[in-house]
């Protein structure tokens, strides 16, 4: 009996640690799939409507995909740091007023200041 018990308490256990998705700082991730899902585990907006898959996949020609979470944040993770450069490059010229871009290794993620502001703290990365 107690063997079963523990055995059971030992499967919960092991069960429970995974459901959790962990958040690292200034990580890379290997495609914006990965980085919605830290955008996700970050919890920074309640309730996000997040795609689920990539709504715009330039990432055979242009090096980059991106997804949207909300009407006004765009997650977007690169193959090259020279195609983050240039949209990095781009971003900050026609960003809007009350909009931030925060930007990692190889990912940016672009919307409201606060929210943005608030991402940092738990993903890392650099405002723009």
């Amino acid at each position: 009996m107690k063997i079963k018990v523990l055995a059971i308490a030992l499967a919960c256990t092991t069960l429970l640690s995974g459901c959790g998705a962990t958040i690292q700082k200034d990580a890379s991730y290997k495609d914006v799939i990965a980085l919605r899902d830290a955008y996700l585990a970050a919890a920074v907006v309640k309730d996000p409507k997040c795609e689920d898959k990539p709504t715009q996949d330039a990432k055979a020609d242009q090096g980059w995909q991106a997804t949207t979470c909300g009407a006004n944040t765009v997650l977007v993770t690169f193959d090259n740091s020279a195609a983050l450069d240039k949209m990095v490059a781009q971003d900050v010229k026609f960003k809007e007023a009350r909009d931030a871009i925060l930007v990692g290794p190889n990912w940016e993620v672009r919307g409201p200041e606060f929210e943005v502001k608030d991402l940092q703290a738990k993903l890392g990365g650099q405002l723009k």
